[in-house]
């Protein structure tokens, strides 16, 4: 038994946070499902995202479209289930982080400017650094099994 406090405000605002950033992750169409999606926007990222990754864009990704295609909507499709139930939490947040950095450099965007990667990725750092997961999801009977295992 642990010697926990009850859950207060700020506590409930983590999860809060947690949940909506994963109902957004799987409400979202970055995976873009049809490959026809996928294709435009790579053609944009071509041309809008930040010049070195273009590069990487029209070196790496394009030639595999499919593969990359297929792993965006499994990776936030994971990350959906696992933030919205609380499981392996911070392991969703890191990978949440590391997606939509790549969508913010395919779209050419500023960091620092208004906008719904940059909100999100805001919201992820913030549940990756909070006990998001141990309050109101899985990750609770996880760490309270395994402690050493930071993911929870």
């Amino acid at each position: 038994m642990s010697n926990e406090q009850p859950p207060g405000t700020r506590q409930w605002l983590f999860v809060v946070a947690r949940v909506y950033l994963g109902i957004s992750f799987f409400f979202s169409d970055h995976g873009n499902r049809d490959p026809g999606e996928l294709t435009g926007f790579l053609k944009y990222a071509a041309g809008h995202g930040y010049f070195w990754y273009q590069h990487f864009l029209n070196a790496v990704v394009v030639p595999h479209a499919a593969t990359f295609g297929t792993l965006i909507v499994i990776g936030e499709i994971y990350i959906a289930i696992a933030l919205v139930f609380g499981v392996t939490t911070r392991l969703a947040a890191c990978a949440a982080i590391f997606l939509l950095l790549n969508y913010l450099c395919a779209k050419g965007a500023l960091p620092w400017g208004p906008g719904i990667d940059q909100s999100d990725i805001v919201l992820a750092v913030i549940v990756l650094l909070s006990d998001a997961g141990r309050l109101f999801g899985a990750d609770r009977f996880f760490h309270e099994r395994f402690p050493k295992i930071p993911i929870w």
